[in-house]
């Protein structure tokens, strides 16, 4: 049942950028010949209108066909390369940018439902360089080496880079802005600047909850707990989005630079797994709520990772074929059809080898887990 939430949360976010480009493509005028979720052997397929739309065995993708997209000299009106180029980039565009929305939405619901920690200090580790440079109580952290902190992530991130070196911090204090500088201190594996956040919670999140000692308790009378406003919650959600984006420029960063190994990427099989341990675990301590709460808050973040991911600049990926788009409206006239193919031949020869490591990967850590 767990292994079929993860393939749940796969297929959904798959389907919803499938959806962009199949949306995009009949609002441009674009025979859409197969729309097909899954890859590999159909199990079922019906044809409605010119259509034909399908699910294959295997749920590691999907694909959105459209006449002569992959062909040059096709003269159909209907064909992809007959469309004007704003067209055509906004097909190829169009997957991500609804992977984008739906991330955006099922953030939102994240924000409006339940709680997080915010940026605000409530309290102090036993150990605290923030508190010994100077911070107190209710400083809200606004900035850490001139990079802006809107989520409680943001210093997660921060961390991350953090080398033992003293980082520039800024808080809010009563209207005012203050810099101090902290050195992080290493503790269990991670620099830390030793310090408690406060909590917002949404605007529908329960009114009374349970304490350590099983008292109910009302959560707006606790005096570190802050409740958002209902449109509020929309702001919280695009800033959860950015961060789920900025999220994978930092891992992308990392394995350019070697920080991050190759070795910890996770494929479909990988993410599945992930999904199923996850939520098992969730079910045993918080129980089905906590478990219907972290699929939509993977599911948002596995969105926004998939749209980021297919724009990059890749041979094979929406990113490179809008690349050529892009050439094409500069130089108002398109790259040779056979040179362009080729490239994308390349990159998918090259992206299939990565998917079968990181597959063999996935395996190998699931059976040794």
């Amino acid at each position: 049942m767990m292994i079929l939430m993860g393939l749940l949360v796969f297929t959904i976010i798959i389907l919803v950028h499938e959806l962009g480009h199949f949306w995009a493509a009949r609002r441009a005028g674009i025979l859409v010949e197969e729309f097909s979720i899954g890859m590999g052997p159909r199990l079922l397929h019906f044809k409605r209108g010119d259509t034909v739309y399908s699910l294959k065995l295997f749920p590691i993708g999907g694909s959105c066909l459209m006449l002569g997209e992959d062909e040059s000299g096709v003269t159909d009106p209907r064909s992809f390369g007959s469309r004007p180029v704003g067209w055509r980039i906004l097909v190829i565009s169009a997957g991500a940018i609804l992977n984008f929305v739906l991330a955006f939405v099922l953030s939102t619901i994240m924000a409006m439902f339940t709680a997080s920690p915010d940026t605000t200090i409530r309290d102090f580790a036993e150990i605290s360089p923030i508190y010994e440079a100077g911070v107190r109580h209710g400083d809200r952290i606004v900035r850490i080496n001139n990079r802006n902190i809107t989520l409680f992530g943001d210093v997660g991130l921060e961390m991350h880079l953090a080398d033992g070196s003293p980082m520039d911090v800024m808080v809010e204090r009563e209207g005012q802005r203050l810099n101090f500088a902290v050195t992080p201190v290493y503790i269990d594996g991670a620099y830390r600047l030793g310090f408690i956040p406060n909590t917002t919670v949404g605007p529908f999140f329960a009114r009374t909850q349970a304490d350590a000692e099983g008292n109910m308790v009302y959560v707006d009378d606790l005096e570190w707990i802050r409740r958002a406003g209902f449109f509020e919650s929309f702001g919280a959600g695009y800033d959860n989005m950015i961060f789920s984006i900025r999220s994978v420029f930092f891992t992308l960063r990392g394995l350019i630079t070697g920080t991050f190994g190759i070795d910890g990427m996770m494929g479909v099989v990988g993410i599945v797994a992930f999904v199923g341990d996850e939520a098992e675990s969730r079910v045993e301590t918080g129980g089905g709520m906590a478990v219907v709460w972290f699929l939509i808050s993977f599911t948002a973040l596995l969105s926004a990772n998939l749209g980021v991911l297919n724009l990059l600049p890749l041979p094979a990926l929406d990113g490179g074929r809008l690349v050529f788009l892009i050439l094409e409206a500069i130089r108002r006239k398109p790259i040779n059809p056979d040179r362009e193919g080729m490239v994308h031949f390349v990159g998918l020869v090259l992206l299939m080898g990565l998917l079968v490591f990181v597959t063999y990967n996935d395996i190998v850590r699931l059976f040794s887990s």
